[in-house]
């Protein structure tokens, strides 16, 4: 059995990907080559061959001053880590993504796992997804929701909140709200243009959604699909409008959508128990998804988690909110580009 650095497109490779029940979009090799391209991080797309196919482990290698050098699988993503047939493949794998952390000066290698692997690892526990097991007929998944969401939602179309939905002509809108959200919370954004070539390279893999009051456009949603697993990404709603529950129209909107479209299931997104976004979440009725990040950390580093729930960024993040906002859209993309 080899393992191999792969750098171009493979059909047999992206069959591959697909077939697999636990495969994200994330696993796809177009999206290791959009996050490097736009990003400008070496992407290092591991396959593993025995004849035929037999795993691959996406690994995107990101070079930063301040957080150090490191591999991750996978970069801009809840998701990643190691897809393979057999152990002896999985091990295969994982040993050459050490070997090249190694060769390149990596402080660590994270896998974002929803399943451990079965090696010595740092592990980060405490991060949850969310999902919801969605039906063919979205008036199913309606009647299962909560009075109290299914009010909300009422409220949003009794205040005049329209959803569409759409690709690239809907992104701007998208951004603008995105981004004075992000502002708000004092988390730098994530590139436009990152975003632009999801929906250009993968277009039958991502929508975007939009809220509008009239001429006002309130909310927005980001969400990409594959293999019938719907991901919600990126999404943000303008606070001053929050008592009309914009969030819960668009939400609902979301679901409809991929139901119709014969996805089996969607995922509300990574969180923190009891955090802010939790109960949001949780109204909806949705099944908790611990997650696994494990790391593999070069024995000459202290091996420590950066996060933005890490105290010591409090006062970054206080002081990102009072910026101007036209400075955060241009500075966010070349932060968020290197965070962990």
């Amino acid at each position: 059995m080899d393992v191999e650095i792969v750098e171009k497109f493979d059909s047999a490779r992206d069959e591959y990907v697909r077939r697999q029940r636990y495969a994200k979009i994330c696993h796809l090799f177009e999206w290791a080559k959009i996050t490097a391209d736009v990003l400008k991080h070496k992407n290092l797309y591991l396959v593993a061959r025995e004849n035929s196919i037999c795993g691959v482990l996406p690994v995107t290698y990101v070079r930063s001053r301040y957080f150090g050098n490191r591999m991750v699988s996978q970069a801009m993503s809840n998701y990643g880590g190691i897809i393979a047939d057999s152990d002896r493949a999985q091990e295969m794998l994982f040993n050459k993504a050490v070997k090249l952390a190694k060769d390149l000066g990596c402080v660590s290698v994270e896998f974002r796992n929803t399943s451990p692997l079965p090696y010595e690892l740092k592990i980060r526990t405490g991060k949850i997804c969310m999902h919801l097991p969605l039906a063919a007929d979205p008036e199913t998944i309606w009647k299962s929701f909560d009075t109290k969401v299914r009010n909300q939602v009422r409220k949003a179309e009794k205040s005049a909140i329209t959803v569409i939905s759409g690709a690239e002509e809907l992104l701007e809108k998208f951004y603008k709200v995105y981004t004075i959200r992000m502002k708000q919370l004092g988390t730098p954004c994530f590139s436009r243009i990152f975003m632009r070539e999801i929906l250009r390279k993968l277009p039958d893999n991502s929508r975007v959604f939009i809220a509008n009051l009239g001429d006002v456009t309130v909310g927005g949603a980001f969400t990409v699909c594959f293999n019938g697993f719907a991901e919600i990404p990126w999404a943000a709603t303008l606070v001053e409008y929050n008592s009309l529950c914009p969030n819960n129209l668009l939400y609902w909107s979301v679901i409809k959508h991929y139901s119709l479209a014969g996805a089996g299931m969607f995922d509300f997104g990574r969180c923190t128990i009891d955090g802010p976004t939790y109960q949001f979440k949780k109204q909806w009725g949705t099944m908790p998804v611990d997650l696994y990040y494990q790391y593999w950390v070069h024995p000459s580093h202290k091996f420590e988690i950066s996060s933005p729930d890490n105290p010591r960024y409090k006062r970054k993040v206080e002081m990102w909110k009072r910026l101007p906002l036209w400075i955060t859209r241009l500075a966010g993309p070349l932060i968020s580009r290197n965070l962990p």
